[in-house]
């Protein structure tokens, strides 16, 4: 599930500064890649003669993404992304406005850019509006995910600029859309959320207390003047050069696909030390070879353990990602097996590498597509599945569902039922992907499931929206409709499976239950089922297991799951 991101807020566009006549400023776009919209920004600057410029993918939550070439004059403009394979060029069109251009990506894309045009906002007072001016901060009262907040009101010229943060997901600039206030009441929405927030402030002008509206559900949060909370990254098991081990970078080729990798491989210096091999398969979403997610690297980090341990370990930039080449919006977990496979394919071929005892490690989904690979192949060694789905995928997301919102403190007789609707709506849908009408019939379901909401007609449809955006994807038709049981009866090779007692997205018990009944009525002999005590789907050791834990916790992964990793394999190589 690759780490599933259960988050309140969502990357949106940010604003922009006022457009210059050289191209300085921001643009925002569309690419439209083989149906799916995929919304982009650039940010454009000319200092001390030097042009610099980044690229947001909020849709991926991927923000300031350096451009390594850059060049804007004369009304034309190219940029490339070297880490992301990605060229650009286009030319200002004067009578629309817009730089019309080729985005170029593993394949061709056309790409129009309009310029960011700060909003207009809707102030009742000058005067009052003063009283907004500056940051503030505060927490949004989710039980059991507490997230903070903070809120940036500014006069940029003659325009007001009003942006947030979510500093809890790593989330910057979130784009406000309108702001309102009058004789002390404060009203802001964020239209790419389905957000809203309705306040008053105090009399001294110091705080702001009132709701956050977010799809119905309603969230206390009180926001103080100057204040400015904000995560701090520990990250103390994160590895450090100098290394007593060999890192290689390395590409390799998934020739059925067309698509280059990128990665890098971890091997003990000896050679004749080296055990076995291991190519490391990331969760849901698009994902780097260190499976960061908030500052967190935990592939970085079990790779540095093993090599010390005596193990190789390869792992990749999914397809599409850093500096992999290829299209993951347009990816199935088949897509996945098939990367992975070329993969192993490479390691066989090194001569650093014992080509007889390569095994996969894979994390939530990674965990899904380890067996899809296990049954096609039989010449891998091992498979060690950390948080993998042992139950259909419908069944999954629902308790998932049920066991966040519980952890929140929502009424457990209502979430019972609610996770009932959820498994049939999810059923369904795997009906609706076969039959052609998916979209449509997703639609319909939403909208009148969400009538009871308390939204209006702009936050149901924004609501609808970002939901359907979701599932209306190659990979989710795909991923809803997968029973891991079919693919965990075929493996034969050992398996050592591993959960947290705390994991709220792929639960242990269900979940090892499921991978267990599954190996033993398929008459499978080495196996081992472990859960371990105090760790969330990270493998962090953990309070609640609460996704809102993920970032605070200075933990990047458990020591104790390494050791298991590391003795498992110990016992074999």
């Amino acid at each position: 599930m690759k780490t599933f991101k259960i988050k309140l807020m969502i990357v949106c566009l940010i604003f922009s500064s006022y457009l210059r006549a050289d191209l300085s400023g921001d643009w925002q776009g569309e690419l439209d890649i083989n149906g799916t919209k995929l919304p982009l920004v650039i940010h454009l600057v000319q200092e001390s003669g030097q042009q610099k410029g980044t690229l947001d993918s909020p849709a991926q939550g991927a923000m300031g993404i350096p451009m390594t070439a850059l060049e804007f004059s004369d009304n034309k403009l190219m940029f490339e992304i070297a880490e992301i394979g990605v060229h650009y060029e286009g030319s200002l069109d004067e009578s629309t406005g817009s730089i019309e251009g080729n985005f170029i990506q593993g394949g061709v894309f056309k790409l129009s850019l309009s310029p960011v045009k700060p909003e207009a906002f809707s102030t009742t007072n000058s005067s009052d509006i003063n009283d907004l001016l500056g940051q503030w901060g505060g927490t949004i009262e989710i039980p059991g995910s507490p997230l903070s907040y903070i809120l940036h009101v500014k006069i940029d010229g003659e325009k007001l600029v009003v942006t947030a943060d979510s500093p809890d997901q790593g989330a910057t600039d979130l784009v406000v859309d309108t702001i309102t206030i009058e004789s002390g009441r404060v009203i802001f929405t964020m239209d790419a959320l389905g957000a809203e927030f309705k306040g008053s402030m105090s009399e001294d002008k110091k705080t702001i207390q009132g709701d956050f509206i977010q799809q119905g559900m309603i969230f206390k949060l009180q926001l103080t003047q100057g204040n400015s909370p904000k995560q701090v990254y520990e990250r103390p098991q994160e590895p450090k050069a100098p290394f007593n081990y060999h890192v290689e970078e390395v590409t390799l080729k998934n020739v059925h696909a067309n698509i280059t990798l990128a990665g890098t491989l971890t091997r003990p210096n000896d050679l004749s030390s080296v055990k076995a091999a291991a190519v490391m398969i990331t969760g849901s979403g698009p994902q780097d070879r260190d499976e960061t997610i908030f500052k967190h690297k935990p592939f970085w980090v079990i790779a540095d353990y093993l090599a010390q341990q005596g193990f190789a370990v390869l792992r990749l930039d999914d397809r599409g990602v850093g500096a992999s080449s290829g299209d993951f919006s347009q990816a199935t977990s088949e897509d996945f097996v098939s990367d992975i496979s070329a993969a192993v394919d490479y390691l066989q071929q090194r001569k650093d590498i014992p080509a007889d005892k390569i095994g996969l490690i894979g994390h939530s989904e990674g965990g899904m597509i380890a067996p899809m690979l296990a049954a096609q192949r039989s010449d891998l060694s091992f498979l060690v599945l950390l948080a993998a789905p042992g139950m259909p995928i419908t069944e999954l997301y629902a308790e998932q569902k049920f066991l966040i919102a519980k952890a929140m403190g929502q009424d457990v007789k209502l979430l019972e039922q609610q996770r009932k609707k959820d498994l049939a709506f999810h059923e369904k849908m795997v009906v609706w992907s076969k039959t052609g009408d998916f979209e449509q019939q997703v639609t319909d379901y939403l909208a009148d499931s969400m009538k009871s909401q308390n939204m209006d007609k702009k936050q149901l449809k924004l609501a609808v929206d970002n939901s359907l955006k979701f599932y209306n994807t190659p990979w989710f038709k795909y991923f809803i409709a997968h029973k891991p049981a079919e693919f965990l009866s075929q493996v034969k090779a050992p398996i050592l499976a591993l959960n947290g007692e705390n994991d709220l997205q792929v639960a242990a018990v269900s979940n090892l239950n499921g991978i267990e009944q599954t190996l033993n009525q398929a008459g499978h002999k080495d196996f081992i089922i472990k859960t371990l005590p105090k760790l969330n789907h990270l493998f962090q050791t953990s309070d609640t297991g609460s996704t809102a834990e993920y970032g605070k916790l200075t933990e990047t992964f458990s020591p104790l799951a390494l050791k298991e990793m590391s003795d498992w394999l110990g016992q074999r190589f």
